[in-house]
């Protein structure tokens, strides 16, 4: 496309036309003959951005920053361009979620796992389907963000159009909402998997972090969106909207219901219903699996599946995984970090395992300070020997986020800090090997992720490759 077809006032700016190749708001991912827009950070950064565009091969600069940049590219100034980037966006790669199926998960917790079941399921019937996600995978769309921007989205979604994909799944986080990088995105299908307190450093309040999930509702009109109800949002969302479908644990005149047995459990929907096997014995993780089927339910013309070996679904890594141990004892790794994630987590491991119950976690610097305690509370009241490490500390002292975690922790005699995370798995695990049989040891707060923060350094550090070092 050209500049003055994509941006018609840059026909005042610049006397030649310019072909373009592509577009981004990413300077690393810049290639020869793309356009380059620049609209945050400081003059100084968007001058090293600009610079390391031009390197890569850009040929032409957009900028909302009224400012003198010495390179040897056209810079032209576009005074509302923030406000534009979804409709450049959209007109650049010709509205591809128009031609194609889209699914937008959102919630909390289990958007990840929700979106992953829907792709297997979807594979399992044979149809041709792209996911996008933040775990390099080959089979899926790579983003490094839960939520791409808008123009690697679109750039995305076009490609999945291209390939003869008929539908593309991805995650919609609370951030990608208040920040517009969905907007103009057409979506057919929708699914709120659940809603508690997170992000509060960033919304400031459940307030508005409610107000935000809620806009996405309101502003994309679905054709069916399934909707947890577990929740105030959930029951507003539900009774605003007669094309929503209601999940519920709780509540047995929901659309879709899990009924939750010791023996045995049920997803019950409008269509039919599903026996879990006992090795799920996790509810949310029973509850994400019911999201999934029912979002297929929704999409699907003969209201039939395929016969679906629910062992054989594969969950994602650091989602309660199991880590295989030397000895005859358990241990799982999970990527829960906000309270009702690990309350959920801890819960369904108490409820599981006969024996001590050991939990390891910490909380993030330079976030939400006010559910430490709240975690503390949580896992005092559900684990019997606690483990407080570092988990991203950043810039943050650990001293201070470990004392905000123990003023949740009433008795403070079955745990102990440990902040360097290897040693604190270490300890885990020989504490684990003395405990009577069915005991469980959790590793919480990091699940998949390779890395600690710590002083704005990145070290490498992996949950499940550390047991499998020290075991």
């Amino acid at each position: 496309m050209n500049i003055y077809d994509l941006v018609p006032e840059t026909k005042k700016l610049i006397s030649k036309d310019i072909l373009l190749n592509s577009i981004s708001i990413n300077s690393k991912e810049i290639n020869k003959g793309d356009a380059f827009i620049s609209i945050n950070g400081s003059k100084k950064n968007r001058e090293l951005y600009i610079n390391d565009a031009v390197q890569r091969g850009a040929i032409v600069i957009l900028t909302n920053l009224d400012s003198n940049f010495k390179v040897s590219i056209p810079v032209l100034f576009i005074k509302d361009l923030k406000e534009k980037l979804s409709i450049l966006s959209n007109n650049f790669y010709q509205s591809p979620s128009k031609k194609i199926k889209v699914f937008g998960i959102t919630g909390t917790n289990g958007k990840s796992s929700v979106a992953n079941y829907l792709y297997q399921i979807k594979k399992l019937h044979e149809e041709r389907v792209g996911l996008i996600s933040n775990l390099k995978n080959e089979d899926n769309y790579y983003s490094r963000l839960t939520t791409p921007d808008t123009f690697s989205l679109n750039r995305i979604i076009s490609k999945c159009v291209e390939e003869d994909k008929k539908s593309i799944i991805f995650e919609v986080s609370s951030h990608a909402i208040q920040q517009k990088r969905i907007e103009d995105i057409d979506f057919d299908y929708g699914c709120l998997t659940s809603f508690s307190r997170d992000h509060l450093d960033y919304h400031g309040s459940m307030k508005e972090y409610s107000k935000v999930k809620e806009i996405f509702f309101k502003e994309n009109s679905f054709a069916k969106a399934i909707i947890n109800t577990e929740s105030n949002l959930g029951k507003k969302l539900v009774n605003q909207n007669k094309n929503f479908i209601s999940l519920s644990s709780i509540d047995k005149s929901a659309d879709i219901y899990l009924e939750n047995k010791k023996e045995i459990s049920i997803i019950h929907t409008p269509w039919l219903k599903i026996n879990l096997p006992h090795d799920i014995f996790a509810k949310h993780v029973m509850m994400n699996i019911a999201s999934s089927l029912g979002l297929f339910l929704a999409d699907s013309k003969t209201k039939k599946i395929k016969e679906i070996n629910f062992k054989k679904l594969e969950g994602l890594p650091g989602r309660l995984e199991s880590c295989k141990l030397t000895f005859n004892q358990s241990c799982f790794i999970d990527y829960a970090h906000t309270p009702e994630a690990l309350k959920a987590t801890l819960k369904a491991l108490r409820n599981e395992y006969t024996g001590t119950l050991i939990c390891i976690f910490g909380c993030g610097g330079e976030r939400d300070k006010g559910k430490r305690a709240l975690m503390g509370e949580i896992a005092s009241s559900f684990a019997d020997n606690i483990i407080i490490t570092n988990d991203n500390p950043r810039a943050e002292d650990p001293r201070v986020i470990s004392s905000e975690i123990l003023k949740g922790i009433k008795d403070k005699s079955k745990t102990e800090v440990i902040y360097d995370r290897t040693i604190a798995i270490k300890t885990g695990l020989n504490q684990l090997k003395r405990e009577e049989k069915r005991s469980v040891l959790l590793i919480a707060g990091k699940g998949h992720e390779s890395f600690q923060e710590i002083s704005g350094n990145f070290f490498k550090s992996n949950d499940y490759e550390i047991v499998r070092s020290l075991d």
